[in-house]
């Protein structure tokens, strides 16, 4: 026998009055038959990234039903939950659970088993049942860990990639970066696979501090000064006829 006192669902004045009866029995209909949405554990995700569409979470509540002595009772998992993503159109935010997450599942007024991925048009609900857990959803999830890889938007109009492991950048076309100040690359070694071109309005193109060092050849349309002599212009001193060596360019 439990030490605990068993707790009923009726208070004292439930059995006061037909009113009070309707009223004990109206919610503990809706108590029992509706839901709305609740807290709860990943445990599982179908989907495969940016190779398909949002799949389906396997998901447990977190708020567990009693018994009559208070005790937790075993909750029966969710097994497929479509879940939410960011997209509209063909455009998405890539960001699909992962188990031990904790997410907000909402669930619908209707069956919605007949509505499947690519549905445009309405359908007729699955079966008459109302609010059931079976037609949840997976609407949100919630901070249980610090982040580690992020994309933070803040309130001073600057963006922050944080990305400890690497950042790809792919397009079949053309990336353009446009900044009315300047850009800053803060990197130990940088690497271009392909051509480089720098044209310049005004000034130099291209201005260089420190040691430069070229494996290969240099093609120049132009000039090249360096120490302040003309490669194509320059002169040199010390120039005799027969078989000697010139002096220094100047």
């Amino acid at each position: 026998m439990s030490d605990k006192e068993n707790q009923g669902l009726r208070d004292p004045y439930t059995m006061a009055t037909p009113y009070n009866q309707l009223e004990f029995i109206v919610r503990r209909i809706v108590s029992e038959m509706v839901n709305t949405s609740a807290l709860v554990r990943i445990d599982g995700c179908t989907s495969q990234g940016p190779d398909g569409p949002a799949g389906t979470v396997a998901a447990t509540p977190l708020v567990a039903q009693t018994d009559a002595e208070g005790n937790a009772l075993p909750m029966v998992p969710l097994p497929s939950l479509p879940h939410y993503r960011i997209q509209a159109g063909i455009a998405a935010i890539i960001m699909d659970p992962v188990p031990g997450d904790i997410g907000v599942a909402s669930f619908c007024k209707a069956d919605s088993s007949t509505v499947k991925p690519g549905t445009t048009e309405p359908q007729r609900p699955g079966s008459f049942r109302s609010f059931d857990q079976a037609d949840g959803m997976l609407v949100a999830s919630v901070s249980n860990k610090a982040p580690e890889v992020w994309i933070e938007l803040r309130q001073d109009k600057t963006i922050v990639i944080h990305a400890p492991e690497g950042c790809t950048i792919e397009t079949d076309k053309t990336v353009e970066i446009k900044a009315a100040e300047g850009i800053v690359l803060d990197a130990p070694q940088t690497t271009i696979t392909g051509n480089l071109t720098a044209t310049g309005e005004k000034g130099d193109a291209i201005g260089m501090t420190g040691t430069v060092t070229l494996d290969g050849s240099l093609t120049s349309t132009g000039d090249q000064v360096a120490g302040g002599i003309s490669q194509t212009g320059h002169t040199h001193t010390g120039v005799e006829p027969g078989g000697g060596d010139t002096g220094k360019p100047q």
